[in-house]
């Protein structure tokens, strides 16, 4: 993916990467690495996604319920297809209907469930779960980052807020990536303007290891298998 390529040259990028700190494309590519998933639905799919790296090895659909967002992840060719829909509150037996009722192997939403009320964004993950056969990945802030209507879209608008433990109850495994939520704010810039700061707040996150103890992390990324917990005893 162009942007991810973009990034990883950055020095923050390159120093994240050396000393330890996943990002959500990594948390992504391990998944997919196990060659179990060729069929992804990216809800929220918005300009860009994490699954377009991946391509043509798997077959990924981009689902947003803003117009704009279709157009222009179309004009960027992040998805082989693309549905005009809201998951929340549309039939998903129509949008599973349009691949003969399979489900997705692996359904991800980054920065999407902020963007609605809490009951709403139970609902989502309820819905995910018919939507996917295998995995859930999704990505947002750790706790409400208040966020207003950016680039004119009213969706881009912050509503709630959301912890590791909203997740684990729902059986997900939660991780932290961008940084710490110490050093890190609006829209995950810089919380303290002083030169260093984005490799400062790195450093805080690897000797606070915010991957795996996610309540220091600024983002959350939460993976559910959804085929459950593996038999122990055969």
């Amino acid at each position: 993916m162009e942007l991810d390529e973009v990034a990883l040259k950055r020095p923050t990028a390159i120093l994240a990467d050396f000393i330890g700190l996943p990002s959500a494309y990594d948390y992504v590519a391990t998944l997919l690495e196990k060659h179990e998933c060729q069929f992804a639905l990216d809800i929220g799919c918005g300009h860009h996604s994490h699954l377009t790296a991946f391509r043509p090895g798997i077959v990924t659909t981009g689902i947003d319920s803003y117009l704009p967002a279709i157009e222009l992840s179309k004009a960027n060719n992040s998805h082989d297809f693309y549905i005009l829909a809201d998951v929340v509150r549309d039939d998903l037996s129509g949008i599973l209907a349009q691949f003969n009722g399979r489900k997705f192997d692996i359904v991800t939403l980054f920065g999407v469930i902020e963007h609605l009320p809490k009951p709403e964004g139970h609902k989502l993950l309820q819905r995910c779960d018919e939507l996917s056969s295998k995995y859930i990945v999704l990505e947002t802030p750790n706790g409400y980052i208040d966020q207003g209507p950016e680039f004119g879209n009213e969706y881009q608008r912050h509503l709630s807020g959301w912890f590791p433990h909203d997740f684990e109850g729902y059986g997900y495994k939660v991780f932290g990536t961008t940084g710490t939520k110490y050093l890190r704010g609006y829209m995950a810039g810089p919380k303290y303007d002083f030169r260093g700061a984005a490799i400062c707040d790195l450093l805080l996150a690897r000797f606070l290891r915010a991957n795996t103890n996610a309540r220091h992390a600024f983002n959350l990324v939460a993976i559910k298998d959804v085929r459950g917990v593996p038999a122990r005893n055969r």
